[in-house]
């Protein structure tokens, strides 16, 4: 075991640095209120949803999210921490890159402590009130968020994705989250899913009152719905003995889950439904999530962060709704994805779109073509007709086709990335945005 795994898997040591940390910057995280949001999807969407109920109703709230760190008016975002560009408090993660000799990059989602609580810091000298957080399993798993309290905790969801290869198997991946779970309070709120088989488990595993949401009547949080369309979900949200209608501008039957557990988070500030309202029906589009590309292009297209089975499914939800003419998809494996959860979203994308585009995504330590072979071996094993599939090693190629094809009443779904502004091949990071990278194909064949 090299030295970079020993420190990983040195829980003591891990709480020290996380401790250290909070010290360095003046223990900040006691001068805020902390909301951590956890699960495998609906992480991002769910805390911007909070934030913006939050914010709408007059407190000055922060986010550390995959989708950015929001620090009132500034936002850092994670390539800048992973390239070094934030100053002075780099100097653990320049002494490690020396002593392993590779290019090790920053965690996206949750920072390792050194730079969450001088984020923190940040906010509370802004005059943030709130920080909502989105815990990964990784950052629980590496005491990234040791000693923090936080005031409410949420469980989005558990379904089998990527990140279980670094965990070694499911059990380890949900231990990894019970830790949030196990760390609240008495005085804390717990929210989770009713519906979930680890329900029961996590309300063993915590002391902190329990909210409850779902679908079910019996949930404490739980909506009526009326109408999803292709721009949003009209329902009855139902909060404990309270219940009001709601035009949720999010689409997607999984957002209406998502906006359930950000009204438990906000349990404590006691909104009125009308203050629960104005949040939720003011919010605007998640970057990267479900986020449309607009021109003058007669088909659709849609960038979306989904790299999961669970997240196809819900995407193929929606896309049912929009039941555009033909359906195209692009994606990629990542290079920490076992084969597993490869093949299930090779079965998942060739079953439901008319023409899926395998490319490359992140590919890190592995071959890029590895990731597109494992795709083509599977294809080949199930007998999928070859005009139902085609692959790109080149992600840019890969949007190019799709959009080539595309015509009138068609709808592209770039998956994978979202707003993520860099490719990771390991030893090297570039710049790669879906959404910036789609309007330069849009404009060369002239749409924007």
């Amino acid at each position: 075991m090299n030295l970079l795994e020993k420190i990983k898997k040195n829980t003591l040591l891990r709480k020290m640095i996380a401790f250290l940390a909070a010290l360095r910057f003046g223990f900040p995280a006691r001068h805020l209120t902390i909301i951590g949001i956890t699960g495998t999807t609906g992480k991002t969407t769910t805390a911007f949803m909070v934030k913006n109920i939050l914010e709408a109703n007059g407190i000055k709230t922060g986010l550390i999210s995959t989708a950015g760190y929001y620090i009132g008016d500034e936002i850092i975002y994670p390539e800048a921490y992973a390239s070094g560009t934030t100053p002075d408090l780099f100097f653990l993660y320049y002494l490690l890159k020396k002593i392993v000799k590779k290019n090790l990059k920053a965690p996206g989602t949750t920072p390792d402590p050194f730079f969450l609580h001088y984020l923190l810091r940040k906010m509370v000298r802004k005059n943030l009130k709130v920080v909502v957080i989105e815990v990964a399993s990784f950052g629980l798993m590496y005491e990234r968020v040791s000693g923090l309290n936080f005031s409410s905790a949420v469980l989005t969801n558990i379904s089998y994705n990527h990140h279980i290869t670094i965990h070694g198997n499911m059990n380890n991946y949900v231990s990894a989250k019970l830790k949030l779970f196990r760390s609240l309070k008495p005085s804390s709120i717990a929210i989770l899913p009713k519906e979930s088989e680890y329900f029961n488990l996590f309300v063993k595993n915590t002391q902190a009152e329990i909210l409850s949401f779902g679908f079910d009547k019996t949930c404490d949080l739980w909506m009526d719905i009326k109408e999803i369309t292709k721009t949003e979900n009209k329902t009855v949200l139902h909060y404990k003995d309270n219940y009001f209608s709601i035009n949720l501008p999010l689409p997607g039957l999984f957002n209406i889950l998502n906006a359930l557990a950000a009204v438990g988070a906000v349990h404590k500030f006691s909104f009125s439904i009308e203050k629960l309202k104005k949040g939720l029906e003011n919010l605007k589009n998640i970057p990267g999530r479900l986020e449309y590309i607009s021109g003058k292009q007669p088909f659709f297209v849609i960038v979306d962060k989904a790299n999961t089975p669970a997240a196809f499914c819900g995407i193929i939800d929606f896309i049912k709704i929009l039941n555009p003419k033909r359906k195209i998809a692009i994606y990629g494996n990542f290079g920490e994805s076992p084969i597993k959860e490869r093949e299930k979203l090779a079965e998942i994308a060739t079953n439901f779109f008319d023409l899926t585009i395998i490319t490359e995504d992140d590919p890190q330590e592995e071959s890029p073509q590895k990731s597109i072979d494992d795709f083509l071996n599977f294809v080949e094993k199930k007998n999928i007709p070859s005009n139902k599939y085609a692959s790109f090693l080149n992600r840019k190629q890969a949007i190019q086709e799709a959009i080539k094809q595309a015509n009138k009443g068609d709808l592209i779904v770039i998956l994978g990335r979202g707003n993520e502004q860099i490719m990771d091949y390991g030893i090297k990071t570039v710049p790669f945005d879906d959404r910036q990278v789609t309007r330069e194909v849009l404009k060369e064949q002239e749409y924007l």
